[in-house]
C-alpha cells in the first residue's frame, strides 16, 4: 500500500503546467520523482538517460508518454538491458613509449645527407689503366661445355687427376651452411683431390695470404702441383698470395676466380668510406662474427689500387676469371643490384661489379644473368640458372685447356 502511495506521489510530482496528474500505478517498484521547471530544456532531454537506470521498464513508458517523450527502446537493447545499470567509463589510456617515439620523431629536423662521397667512377679503374691487351673472351666456350656438363658427358682434360684443388672461400663463408659445399662435392665425385683452405672468412688479407702460403709449401714438399679456386675475396686471397711469394709460382698449375672483387667492390667501398656505415661494421664484425672490419676496407678501391700497384700479378699463370652481373627482382640480392645500379649505373652481381672481376691477363667468362650467390651456394629451383657444381666444373676444365 506505501509503495501505491509513493508511485502516484511521483507521478504527481511529474506534473506538468496545464496537464492532470499521472495515474497512480500498482508497480510495486519504487520510482525516483523529479521536479521539472516549465522552462527546464535540458533537464527533459537528459530525464530520459536518468530514469533508464533507476525506473523499471513500465513506469518508464508511463511517464515517457506523459511527457511526450519516445517510448521505444534503443535498438537492440531489452528491457532487462535497461534495468542493469551501465558500468562507469574509462579514462582515455595513455599513449605507449613507442606512440610517444614515433611523435618525437616525426618532429625532428630533416637529417643532413650522410651516405657520403661513394665510388661514382671508380669501377673499371683497373681496365682503363692496362696497357696490355683485351682479355681472351671464354663465354662461348663456357655454354658449349656447361651444355655437357648437364647432358652427364665428362669436359675434364686427363691431367686433371694429376692436381690438387685448394678451394678458398670468400667474406662471411664460415657463416654461411652449405658454402662451397655442392663445389667440393662435384670435384670429389670427379675424382679428384679437394681441400678447403683453412683461411679466416673475416680476417685480414695477410693473415690469409700466410695460410695459403703453408698450403703451396705442403703440396711443393709432396710433389703435388695446385689448381687454385677461390670465389669472392677468396679469389683476391689465391692471386694476392702469389704476387706476394713468386718463388710458389712453379707450384700452380691453374687459378680460377670466380667473382673476385680484384679491382674492388662497391658495397666494401661504400660500407668502409660512410661513416655511420663504417661504425655498424666496426661494431657487428667483432660481435657477431669474431672478425676483423678492416677486412672490407682492404676491399675499397683505393686500398686495392694500392696494393695491385705494389704487387701486380704475375701474368705466366694460366687463369680463369669468372665476371657476372644480374639485376632481377627473383635474386637474393637484388637490393644491393639495383642499389648499386641506380646511384652509379653499375652493371653488377649484387657485390661485385662485372669489370672488377677481370684479373688482368686471365682470360674471362662474362654472365650477365649471375648473381653473387649462385656460384657458392645452391639456389631454389626457378630462381637461378647455374648449378654451383657445374659451374665450377666448367671453369676448372676452362683452366686446364691449352691456350
Amino acid at each position: 500500500m506505501s509503495s501505491s502511495k509513493s508511485a502516484a506521489s511521483a507521478a504527481a510530482s511529474l506534473r506538468l503546467p496545464g496537464t492532470q496528474p499521472l495515474a497512480s500505478t500498482s508497480h510495486s517498484c519504487p520510482v525516483v520523482s523529479f521536479e521539472i521547471l516549465p522552462s527546464s530544456g535540458v533537464l527533459s532531454r537528459a530525464l530520459p538517460r536518468v530514469w533508464l537506470h533507476v525506473t523499471p521498464w513500465s513506469t518508464q513508458r508511463l511517464i515517457g508518454a506523459r511527457l511526450g517523450l519516445p517510448s521505444t527502446l534503443p535498438s537492440k537493447m531489452t528491457p532487462s538491458q535497461t534495468d542493469a545499470p551501465h558500468a562507469p567509463s574509462t579514462p582515455a589510456a595513455a599513449p605507449s613509449a613507442i606512440t610517444r617515439l614515433a611523435r618525437t620523431l616525426r618532429g625532428l629536423p630533416p637529417a643532413e645527407r650522410w651516405w657520403g662521397p661513394g665510388c661514382a667512377g671508380m669501377a673499371g679503374w683497373l681496365k682503363r689503366a692496362a696497357q696490355s691487351l683485351p682479355p681472351e673472351d671464354l663465354t662461348p666456350r663456357f655454354h658449349a661445355l656447361l651444355a655437357r656438363v648437364r647432358q652427364g658427358l665428362p669436359v675434364l682434360p686427363q691431367e686433371a687427376q694429376r692436381h690438387q684443388y685448394v678451394l678458398v672461400r670468400g667474406m662471411l663463408g664460415d657463416e654461411l651452411p652449405g658454402y662451397l659445399l655442392d663445389n667440393v662435392q662435384r670435384l670429389e665425385r670427379r675424382g679428384l683431390s679437394v681441400r678447403e683452405a683453412a683461411v679466416d672468412t673475416e680476417g685480414l688479407l695477410a693473415n690469409n695470404v700466410a695460410v695459403l702460403r703453408e698450403v703451396l709449401r705442403d703440396a711443393e714438399y709432396f710433389g703435388r702441383s695446385v689448381v687454385m679456386v677461390g670465389h669472392s675475396k677468396g679469389g683476391v686471397e689465391c692471386t694476392a698470395t702469389l704476387a706476394l711469394y713468386p718463388e710458389l709460382r712453379h707450384v700452380v698449375r691453374a687459378v680460377v676466380t670466380l667473382q673476385a672483387p680484384y679491382g674492388g667492390s662497391s658495397i666494401a667501398h661504400d660500407l668502409a668510406t660512410t661513416p655511420q656505415l663504417r661504425r655498424l661494421i666496426d661494431f657487428a664484425f667483432p660481435l657477431l662474427f669474431h672478425g676483423v672490419s678492416r677486412s672490407v676496407e682492404e676491399l675499397s678501391y683505393p686500398q686495392r689500387q694500392a696494393f695491385i700497384q705494389q704487387h701486380p700479378y704475375p701474368a705466366d699463370i694460366p687463369t680463369v676469371s669468372l665476371a657476372t652481373s644480374r639485376l632481377s627482382r627473383t635474386s637474393t640480392l637484388y637490393p644491393l643490384q639495383r642499389y648499386l645500379h641506380e646511384r652509379y649505373g653499375y652493371q653488377s652481381d649484387g657485390m661485385v661489379t662485372a669489370v672488377d672481376a677481370e684479373v688482368p691477363g686471365a682470360r674471362v667468362v662474362r654472365l650477365h644473368d649471375m648473381d653473387h650467390a649462385e656460384a657458392a651456394l645452391r639456389g631454389l629451383p626457378g630462381l637461378v640458372r647455374y648449378h654451383p657444381g657445374d659451374l665450377t666444373e666448367v671453369m676448372v676444365a676452362l683452366a686446364l685447356e691449352a691456350r
